[in-house]
């Protein structure tokens, strides 16, 4: 299994895309616009077969069409987003070197939230 992730891992590096970063947007029924993150790893190509490779290899995420105008052939696309791409980033972080940084970015995101509900949870049960 480290060999396939391995190679994952390499594919993404070179054909993966990374989205970290925070987008101001209106929430369902609501008038407010709320600073969130959007967090997802996506790759994107031609051949369906490797795509639906990633998916069954990895088992999370989705696989999407993309259609493309202008004579372009139809893509198929693998996406994981919050969560998931935590759990993915992990595993090919030690693997990346294009999109190590923003890999990485990701498992800081999660790791510092964890911990900071870990010691919330750990305080207010001193405080009980």
């Amino acid at each position: 299994m480290e060999e396939e992730i391995s190679y994952l891992a390499g594919l993404f590096d070179g054909e993966g895309t990374v989205m970290y970063k925070k987008y101001w947007e209106y929430k369902k029924n609501k008038k407010k616009k709320y600073n969130c993150w959007r967090i997802a790893m996506e790759v994107a190509m031609t051949d369906k077969p490797t795509v639906a490779h990633i998916l069954k290899t990895l088992k999370t995420g989705t696989v999407l069409r993309k259609p493309r105008k202008g004579g372009h052939l139809l893509q198929w696309k693998w996406r994981c987003s919050h969560r998931q791409a935590y759990k993915i980033a992990k595993l090919f972080l030690p693997y990346a070197i294009t999109k190590r940084s923003k890999l990485k970015e990701i498992v800081n995101h999660y790791e510092r939230r964890d911990n900071e509900q870990r010691q919330a949870r750990e305080d207010n049960r001193h405080h009980v």
